[in-house]
């Protein structure tokens, strides 16, 4: 009778507990049948993100659609179908898709998840940060690593992953915090890659991973989630200590640390069943960037007896997973663990790890001289159609400096194509990186004022007039410092133009000067045609002379003035030489003012008067300005010669320093500096930048028929301007 009462007490209990549990948890009146199947299916999403991402998207979608239908209040299901989306979508390189799915799993968590405040409901929270862990994934391939390092550390600051409770959901949250977070310092923080060239670590990121590192291992052990997060965990951590060994002086220490967890994750594949091939490829590719890393002696894993010892043990997953007789003293070792890695990356989906793998196997094989197999990768790159623009910028770059270096192809399109992607993609990278460390310098400046306020607090009794002081002073220093972090951005980008104006100026004057000092020392050469060439020298020095005050940062400024054109005329016609008598040069007379640097101004009509004259043995060269028909803000300035002309092609690379054409080999032909219309082309860049009105030069020409360069400069108070009398009575036929 006992037995029987107490059996009935407690079904009693447990069914009033079913009730409470029911009235305070919206998803207790679930269907357990119902959420089983979306656990099963959520599962099934989970185990296979890394094997086959595509079935883990399918899995997901089933879960989502049932929820939908049938679980409407099932937040916890519907929010981990949307985060398997995410990582799905992540590993397949669809990076607005996963952008999406990470936004589904917010809305929800703001919705009416948001207000539960019961203590099974904690899984809500959970997942939200998981969502903005994938959020911090896709800011670090984009390279925004400012924003990528601020999510982080808001999500540190949430304090939700700091409760450790005894679940899977919870270790794989702090799993892939650590995971996110040690990606960031030894990949995304730094310019440098892992492979041939060296690896460089800042002395603040060599400290800030070195405590990231004791902070991992410290909370490693009471981590349980599953077999793949657990070699993803083991990559990040050997890919950490690589780093730091490699950026430490080849330290065998370090170094043994990360073939620690390399012999790990070899363990874990060498299990039947757990045979990842994304897991796999990055235990070879980590293998080939120690090989290829010039920090690291290979002196240092070859003779070290523990490195050795974990080296045998991947040599023979090597044998058993891909049979091949490369040992570790051969000297082909990193290109093997190259070719292997990028092998099994190309049986993956992720676009984004195709040409990853393959500039870094073909950077080491640049490195190494073996440029058969690099053009080889770099054909993979191009022939791969799963990659698009601005999917990974950082691989992308390092992809377009490869095909440059390594000469791919002679099609000059081709190269400048590159060249110029090239220079957008470093530009993103580098505006990015200098956001980077402005954050790091203000969470520096925030936590330092933090701190003297605790100093304050604890201090006491602090004068009001002494603790307003400390604040004033603290609000000058932040204005001080924010005005100084501008000032090196703009020096450091004008650094930049100054280099690229160097090269240009470079690659100009080599081009220009080099046919004029093989005539001064043919000693046939008529005193005429010496003087001649003389004189060309020293207007080509003229011009750098002026396109040096230009580009530097503290020579020639921009001086916008309104000024009469005709003035700029009469200074110009006074300055030309005409080297034939049989050309005459004509100053149309004009009224017309113009808005913009009078001195640059000058500068621009004498160059193209001179190149017209150049190249003009007999007729007429003609100076014209007028309101441009097609628009009476602008003044369009011409240039007209009777000389040679030019053909299309010469007309079509005329302004730039990367197409230049060869002088004519003849001794008693007239030859341009080339340099003065590249300095006209940026005299008139320098107007656009300051007036903002669209200002431009181009030319006309055809072989034996002259030309003529027309250039649209702003106009200020041309109103009542008139037209040449020709051209009334021309436009009026």
């Amino acid at each position: 009778m006992k037995g029987s009462l107490w059996r009935t007490m407690v079904l009693a209990m447990c069914i009033a507990v079913a009730a409470g549990c029911g009235n305070d948890h919206p998803d207790g009146r679930v269907d357990l049948r119902l959420r089983a199947r979306i656990d099963r299916l959520n599962k099934g999403a989970f185990m296979n993100r890394f094997d086959d991402p595509r079935l883990s998207i399918d899995c997901a979608y089933r879960a989502v659609d049932l929820v939908r239908d049938s679980l409407p209040d099932y937040h916890d299901g519907l929010m981990r179908a949307y985060n398997s989306l995410a990582f799905g979508y992540y590993m397949v390189a669809e990076h607005d898709s996963a952008a999406a799915y990470t936004d589904s799993v917010m809305a929800v968590a703001e919705g009416p998840a948001a207000r539960w405040k019961h203590s099974l409901h904690r899984n809500a929270e959970v997942e939200r940060v998981i969502a903005q862990l994938m959020q911090v994934r896709l800011l670090q391939r984009s390279c925004r690593i400012a924003d990528s390092y601020q999510l982080l550390y808001d999500i540190n600051q949430s304090k939700v992953l700091k409760r450790q409770p005894d679940n899977y959901l919870y270790s794989f949250a702090q799993m892939e915090y650590f995971i996110t977070s040690l990606t960031l310092n030894y990949h995304y923080r730094n310019s440098a890659m892992a492979s041939s060239s060296g690896t460089t670590l800042s002395a603040d990121t060599k400290a800030d991973l070195r405590a990231l590192l004791e902070e991992v291992e410290m909370a490693r052990q009471g981590l349980k989630c599953d077999y793949a997060e657990d070699m993803s965990l083991n990559y990040a951590l050997a890919h950490s200590y690589y780093r730091l060994a490699a950026a430490s002086g080849s330290d065998p220490r370090l170094l043994g640390k990360a073939y620690d967890y390399l012999a790990d994750n070899a363990k874990l594949l060498s299990i039947p069943g757990q045979g990842c091939i994304y897991h796999l490829a990055n235990v070879f590719q980590l293998q080939a960037f120690i090989a290829a890393d010039t920090n690291i002696q290979r002196q240092t894993y070859i003779s070290d007896p523990h490195c050795r010892k974990k080296l045998d043990r991947l040599i023979q997953l090597t044998q058993k997973v891909l049979p091949t007789d490369t040992t570790l003293a051969a000297p082909d070792y990193g290109l093997s663990m190259f070719e292997v890695s990028t092998d099994l990356f190309f049986q993956t989906v992720d676009p984004y790890q195709h040409l990853g793998a393959v500039v870094a196997a073909a950077e080491f094989c640049l490195h190494v001289g073996a440029y058969d197999q690099a053009y080889a990768y770099y054909s993979m790159a191009l022939d791969d159609t799963t990659w698009h623009d601005g999917m990974a910028p950082k691989f992308e770059s390092m992809l377009y400096d490869g095909l440059i270096r390594m000469g791919y192809s002679s099609s000059a399109e081709d190269n400048t194509r590159w060249y110029s992607r090239e220079m957008e993609l470093l530009d993103l990278i580098g505006r990015n990186e200098s956001a980077d460390l402005m954050l790091q310098d203000r969470l520096f400046q925030s936590e330092t004022r933090n701190r003297y306020y605790i100093l304050t607090i604890v201090v006491g009794a602090v004068s009001l007039v002494v603790l307003t002081v400390l604040v004033m002073l603290l609000r000058h220093r932040s204005r001080v410092l924010r005005r100084e972090k501008k000032a090196l951005q703009q020096a450091k980008q004008q650094d930049i133009e100054r280099i690229a104006n160097v090269e240009t100026c470079l690659s100009v004057l080599r081009h220009d000067i080099n046919p004029f000092l093989s005539y001064l020392t043919n000693k046939s050469l008529s005193p005429e045609m010496r003087q001649e060439v003389l004189d060309q020298l020293l207007r080509t020095f003229a011009n750098i002379k002026n396109w040096t005050n230009l580009s530097i940062p503290s020579g020639l400024q921009f001086q916008s003035s309104v000024f009469a054109l005709g003035e700029v005329f009469d200074n110009v016609a006074a300055s030309c030489v005409r080297l034939h008598p049989d050309v005459d040069l004509v100053f149309y007379p004009t009224t017309i003012n113009v808005q913009g640097d009078k001195q640059l101004t000058e500068i621009l009509i004498r160059n193209l008067v001179n190149n017209a004259l150049q190249h003009t043995a007999a007729g007429k060269v003609t100076v014209l300005a007028e309101v441009y028909d097609a628009d009476s803000r602008f003044v369009h300035i011409e240039v007209a010669d009777t000389g040679t002309g030019m053909d299309s092609e010469t007309l079509e690379n005329l302004f730039r320093a990367d197409k230049k054409v060869q002088p004519d080999t003849d001794p008693n032909a007239s030859h341009g500096t080339g340099f003065g219309l590249i300095l006209c082309k940026y005299i008139i860049k320098r107007h656009d930048d300051n007036t903002l009105r669209g200002c431009r030069i181009w030319a006309e020409s055809e072989p034996g028929q002259g030309s003529t360069f027309h250039c649209l400069l702003a106009g200020s108070g041309n109103e009542g301007w008139k037209p040449y009398p020709w051209r009334i009575k021309n436009n009026n036929n």
